[in-house]
Parts: structure tokens; sequence; C-alpha cells
């Protein structure tokens, strides 16, 4: 029953999460190993489920674990936003985690976020991290949205999500004083600034140059980011495909061109993710906030 719970087992459990030790947790929370231990053990006892795989290092949580602790991280939240309130104070705000594929937060999450109303009492922490971290990060309630592309896993069960724009990925490259392309497309090979194999983008590269002849492009330099593949294409060192929203300027200055490659142009699906479970109140306005816009093109 929640009346057997004490709401100092729950900042227990939090702390025990972050730092997947029970010496470290103990310590700060400033109290005895051994009296720490026997907390988590009475607030297992009390919710009926293990919360830790105690075998594993490090420790880690359960899944029924991951579920009950995004609920106490969010509930907590509230809690002491609410409190606050009552105490008279106005400066307390609720925080709202994002984890963000690179580009999105580099390029789209200022746009997304300027005209979100009430801003005054959120604090957004938006993380650039690897979509497998993002999604561990999502499971164990670390994270209240992941804002990226397509993924598969992220679109059923247990998360929830919300179609947020389209756009494209063009292959690009830097462009000579009468705005033609630098390289020849002509020719026998063309330098590649492609991303690495684990991005999204870069698996969606790799699919159009496994169709191509294997000395079609000469790969020079990888990255993850786009915005330093960006920076590399403009000063002429090779071809890369990047999403229409990074490049929108560099085109219409003529920084960069769209090369006239044939099925190279690639469409890609942005959505906004979640755990299917409460979230703090900010977050949930936030969320309510990204579900009234219509999907659109950046």
């Amino acid at each position: 029953m929640l009346n057997n719970i004490e709401t100092k087992w729950l900042y227990d459990f939090i702390a025990l999460e972050e730092h997947r030790s029970f010496t470290l947790a103990a310590e700060v929370r400033n109290i005895s190993q051994s009296a720490f231990s026997r907390r988590i053990r009475a607030l297992e006892d009390a919710v009926g489920l293990a919360l830790f795989e105690r075998a594993a290092q490090p420790l880690q949580l359960t899944e029924p674990g991951k579920i009950f602790h995004a609920h106490v991280r969010n509930t907590l939240d509230d809690l002491e936003y609410q409190l606050h309130k009552l105490h008279g104070g106005s400066q307390y705000k609720n925080r709202i985690t994002i984890a963000a594929a690179h580009s999105l937060s580099v390029f789209v999450m200022p746009h997304w976020l300027a005209d979100v109303p009430d801003r005054q009492a959120m604090i957004f922490a938006i993380e650039s991290i690897d979509v497998d971290d993002a999604v561990r990060n999502l499971k164990e309630g670390r994270s209240d949205f992941i804002f990226s592309f397509h993924n598969e896993e992220l679109l059923s069960d247990p998360f929830r999500h919300t179609p947020m724009m389209d756009s494209m990925l063009y292959p690009v490259c830097a462009c000579d004083t009468a705005g033609k392309p630098l390289f020849d497309l002509k020719a026998s090979s063309l330098p590649l600034l492609n991303y690495t194999d684990t991005s999204y983008m870069g698996r969606q590269v790799n699919r159009y140059l496994a169709t191509q002849p294997p000395t079609r492009f000469s790969v020079n330099f990888v990255s993850s980011m786009s915005d330093l593949l960006k920076r590399m294409a403009m000063q002429g060192h090779g071809i890369a495909w990047l999403p229409d929203y990074a490049i929108r300027d560099e085109l219409a200055r003529r920084e960069l061109v769209v090369l006239k490659l044939e099925r190279a142009v690639m469409k890609m699906q942005v959505y906004l993710y979640r755990l299917d479970a409460r979230l703090n109140m900010a977050s949930e306005a936030f969320w309510r906030i990204m579900q009234a816009r219509a999907p659109e093109r950046l």
C-alpha cells in the first residue's frame, strides 16, 4: 500500500539509480551503507517488486524498476514544485529533459522551443546522445522525451510518439565562383564526407551507396555530426548528404548546391517520443503542445 512507502525511500531509489552503487548512493544520501540497503529493500518489499538486478555490474534496474523510476522521478518533481508554490516560491521550475539527435538539437530545437507558452516556468535540458543511449535513458526514466528520426522500437509499446516534421536529405557540395558544383559528377570517383555507420543518416546514405559502383565515391572524412560535415563541404573537401533544415541559408547564399544525382534525395520523418508513463506537469504540458502542432516541413 502507498501508506507504507516513505518519501525518503524514493529519494534513495533515485540516488541508487543515478550512481549504480550502494556505497556511492549511501554517501550522497548521508547514511550508512547498511541502513541505505535496508531502506532500498523496504521499498522493494512495499511495492512488491525487485527494482534492481543486484548481480549485474554495474547495478542495473529491472524492467519493472525502469517503469517505476520514470513514475517516481516525475512524481517527486511535481511534489517539490507544488510544495514550493505553497510556500510562496515563484522561481522553482519543472525540468524537461530531451535527448535529441545532434542535427535536430542544433538546427531545429531552437525553432520548436521559441514559441512554447509559459517557457519561464520550465527548464529545458537538451542532450545530444547516441540513439541507443537515448532509448535506454527513456526506458529508465532519465529522459522525458527523444526528438529523433524514424525508429521501429520507439514506435511501439511501451513508448508513445507524435510526428513532428518531414525533411529531406540532399547530396550537396561547395560552389565555384559561378555557382556551379565544385566537383564534376562525371568524374570516375567523387570525394565523400560520410556519416558514421551507426548513425541514422549514415544508414540512409549507405543504402544509396550500396546501389552505386564501389569506386563511385571515395570516403575521406567521417563524422556523426551533420554540422561538421556541412563545414567540411563548404570548405570544398567533398560531397555530403545534409538535411534541408541545416542548409537552407547556405543554399540561398549559393555557398552550397544540391547535386543532380539520380535517386539520391531521401525523405526523413522526425518524431517526438516518450515513455507511456506519467510525466511531470511541465513535460505533460509540453507534450500536449507538440501534439497540437501539425507536422511541418522546415
